[in-house]
């Protein structure tokens, strides 16, 4: 979905399936623009170029800045084989390509995405994860951090200087993606009897929170609770999802995630607005 000061675009096809934009109600006086992309699809990059394009092609035009809150291809941050796609790098030239004044991201998922973008500013998550642990101290004070892989603890971990904190060290398969073991370094905590916050800033099918809380479990941990900056809704697909298992079956008691890319709905999620 992309609106403009605030106004939904509706995007209608011709035959052919190539798009029909009317945006005659978007001119401001002012000549300032803010354009707010929340990624469903693929295309809507398209509608993106075609309406940056109009704003800029009017005389009138001052500025045009871009919200997205979530940075498509932020996982395509690195390539390993002469056959892949360095995709970020290509998104990131389109959107310097239209020169907005500003970028703003929410918890990007690598500093490679940042350093990709133009005049961007990346916000974090820490007022909605500040909000999830005042939920979870309600019941409980005893609360440590968890995050899965050392590179999050050492972006996350500072945010919260309060609280102490473990993480994963993760062996996985890059051909396939799949987790193959998992270790946690505990930093000296017992963690018998714990109740643990497991912070990661996107997921997918939930893999890496899904052996985490298992491998926690094992290690005596009392409740175990998830937050993702960026939830895709594939982590319901009861198939290839592993996370929803471990809702489901109580050994997660509950995953928050922000709207940002998120437009599904369960029980056991809570969903926060940005």
């Amino acid at each position: 979905m992309i609106k403009v000061n605030d106004e939904v675009i509706n995007i209608d096809h011709f035959p052919d399936g190539t798009q029909k934009l009317l945006v005659e109600s978007m001119w401001r006086a002012s000549g300032d623009y803010s354009i707010d992309w929340r990624y469903e699809k693929e295309e809507e990059l398209s509608t993106l170029i075609y309406i940056t394009r109009h704003l800029r092609n009017n005389p009138y035009t001052k500025s045009v800045r871009l919200k997205m809150n979530y940075l498509p291809n932020a996982r395509m941050d690195r390539i390993h084989e002469r056959d892949e796609v360095f995709t970020l790098k290509s998104f990131a030239d389109v959107i310097n390509w239209l020169k907005f004044d500003l970028v703003t991201i929410l918890d990007v998922h690598s500093n490679v995405g940042a350093a990709l973008i133009d005049n961007v500013i990346i916000e974090t998550p820490k007022i909605y994860i500040n909000e999830v642990i005042k939920q979870i101290e309600k019941d409980n004070t005893n609360l440590i951090l968890y995050f899965p892989d050392e590179g999050a603890a050492k972006r996350y971990s500072d945010m919260f200087p309060k609280y102490k904190y473990c993480y994963g060290e993760k062996k996985r398969d890059w051909d396939t993606g799949k987790i193959l073991g998992l270790d946690i370094k505990s930093n000296g905590i017992n963690l018998s009897g714990k109740t643990v916050l497991m912070i990661d800033d996107i997921i997918a099918y939930g893999g890496s929170l899904y052996y985490s809380a298992n491998t926690l479990k094992e290690n005596g941990v009392d409740k175990i609770y998830a937050f993702a900056t960026h939830t895709e809704n594939s982590v319901l697909n009861m198939e290839k999802g592993t996370l929803i298992k471990s809702l489901e079956n109580n050994t997660v008691e509950r995953l928050f995630t922000t709207n940002s890319i998120f437009t599904g709905e369960h029980e056991k999620i809570t969903v926060m607005e940005v």
